[in-house]
């Protein structure tokens, strides 16, 4: 299973390898077009975006995203005060789930086992969570 993570930095792809199950490729996006790319070319099973509106627009990416086949399950973290809807997402888009930033990791990890599980993937082979840090 692959899950791309869009994100400016490597922290999230890091974080999101260690709270995955094992078996799970995560591949790493640092702008639209990066995933752009990634899912015309090699279309993941899932995707986490963590960039904001300005710099990913995300009802074009969620639209990207649900016209694939099978359409691929989308997580969006923000830091954004918002409810999803004020910021453009639908939920009658598809996207999977919004999660307010910061989460703790077992919010975060539980988010991604809930999108894994969407993906096809089931939760029950979670990983456990990491308490080491990025450096």
């Amino acid at each position: 299973m692959r899950l791309l993570v869009i994100d400016e930095s490597r922290v999230l792809p890091w974080v999101v390898e260690h709270l995955a199950p094992a078996g799970v490729e995560v591949e790493f996006a640092q702008d639209f077009e990066d995933a752009r790319r990634a899912i015309r070319d090699h279309r993941p099973d899932a995707a986490v975006v963590s960039l904001p509106p300005a710099h990913l627009p995300w009802r074009e990416f969620q639209h990207l995203c649900a016209s694939q086949s099978p359409p691929v399950p989308v997580l969006y973290e923000s830091c954004l005060l918002a409810a999803a809807g004020e910021i453009g997402l639908d939920p009658d888009d598809g996207y999977a789930a919004f999660l307010e930033k910061p989460a703790p990791r077992e919010r975060l990890q539980a988010a991604i086992l809930r999108l894994l599980e969407q993906a096809g993937r089931p939760a029950a082979c979670g990983a456990p969570v990491p308490s080491a840090t990025p450096h």
